[in-house]
């Protein structure tokens, strides 16, 4: 018999239209609110939620396998090691390879017009002094400059080459003397450097080798020149020359004494530093780190200089600059003693190419970086499985069949 409850119990259609059900038990469970028979409609509330979560299982390609099943080895150890150790390097070579900025080089044609170039120089004379040197310009459509001083720099240098706070000041009253050219004015007093070379240039004596032994000079013997020089963009020369120079009709000549080189002109001269245009990283300047010692006689250095114009496109900035190569000659132009071949001096000759050369910089992007990372991962991580899964069946099968004579 069933349970009792006190009275006796209802119809099924009764017990629909109150709502109550007999439990398991037997018992009846409270009635339910609307809300309750919303969720049973729509399928069972949270139990529903649940079975579309579980539908998607069916879209699991990574199947699992319980730890239970799991086998491990140890080549499949050392397998592992050497898949990290191989993933690490290729992925530092390939973050390397992304924060390097590629330069490509594209060439056309030049069609800039009406620049100025400017010519940053640094040149070291050791044995002239800067009263001796004279920077001079000279281009293909007749443009001279002569003794260039705006945008360079003179200093003084001593015997060890270093700066010099200019000769050295005869006390007043004193009377320095003027050397050999004494024995021929012996009443004349020479207390500058500059007395000294006009009592030899009036008598007709050569003065040059006497300029880093004699009092009056030798404080400064050499000059260092550094700074811009701004030239038309067309084909010329730089040039440090012998003689004062200056322009005659129309023309760019130099004037000196032929006796005061006859014991010779040292042009012995180190270039730190040469750049057509502005200097830009990367561009290799030829000319760089050059130098030339005379020992004896006067010599012609000639540097024929093709600039090849180059436009460099950065993610920051555009500069317009040039980069060069560059050929030299030189030769003793001192014939004999009094008489001279050539002009004792330093010449950059330079020339233009028709063509541009446009530089610009490839940046690699993000999403090819992360490309290649997952490329590499996954790479090393399908062929190491590869040759841990041969090397395990390679293994389980020499042991079935060492098993199988063991049992003949």
């Amino acid at each position: 018999a069933g349970p009792s409850f006190g009275r006796a119990p209802k119809s099924a259609r009764d017990l629909a239209w109150s709502g109550r059900w007999p439990s398991a038990t037997g018992s009846f469970l409270p009635p339910l609110d609307a809300a309750d028979r919303m969720r049973n409609r729509a399928g069972g509330g949270t139990n529903g939620a649940e079975g579309k979560l579980t539908n998607l299982r069916n879209f699991d390609v990574y199947s699992k396998v319980h730890d239970d099943y799991r086998i491990r080895t140890k080549s499949g150890g050392l397998i592992s090691l050497l898949s990290i150790v191989t993933m690490a390097i290729l992925f530092v070579s390939e973050l390397d390879s992304y924060l390097t900025v590629e330069v490509v080089d594209h060439i056309m044609v030049d069609t800039t017009l009406n620049q100025k170039l400017p010519i940053g120089m640094n040149v070291t004379f050791a044995h002239l002094r800067c009263d001796e040197v004279s920077i001079d310009t000279v281009d293909s459509v007749g443009e001279n400059q002569v003794d260039v001083s705006g945008g360079l720099v003179k200093m003084n240098l001593d015997a060890r080459g270093q700066p010099s706070d200019g000769d050295a000041v005869t006390k007043e009253g004193e009377c320095g003397p003027c050397l050999e050219a004494t024995e021929y004015d012996p009443g004349r007093c020479c207390n500058t450097c500059q007395e000294v070379k006009d009592a030899y240039s009036e008598n007709g004596l050569p003065y040059y080798h006497i300029l880093d032994t004699a009092p009056q000079c030798k404080d400064s013997v050499g000059c260092q020149i550094h700074g811009d020089v701004l030239v038309s963009k067309v084909g010329g020369n730089v040039h440090v020359a012998l003689g004062k120079s200056t322009i005659r009709d129309g023309k760019h000549v130099h004037e000196f004494n032929i006796k005061e080189v006859s014991d010779g002109f040292n042009t012995s001269h180190s270039i730190h530093r040469l750049e057509f245009g502005e200097a830009v990283a990367g561009m290799h300047s030829p000319l760089s780190g050059t130098t030339k010692v005379v020992r004896h006689g006067a010599y012609m250095f000639h540097y024929y200089i093709k600039l090849v114009p180059t436009l460099f496109e950065g993610r920051n900035r555009v500069v317009y600059t040039h980069q060069y190569s560059v050929t030299d000659n030189e030769k003793n132009v001192m014939v004999k003693k009094g008489e001279l071949a050539g002009l004792p001096g330093v010449f950059f000759v330079y020339e233009f190419t028709p063509f541009l050369v446009q530089k610009v910089e490839k940046v690699t992007p993000l999403s090819h970086f992360l490309t290649s990372v997952s490329a590499i991962i996954g790479g090393v991580f399908t062929v190491a499985g590869m040759i841990d899964a041969i090397l395990y069946r390679s293994y389980r099968g020499l042991r079935k069949g060492n098993s199988a004579k063991g049992n003949v």
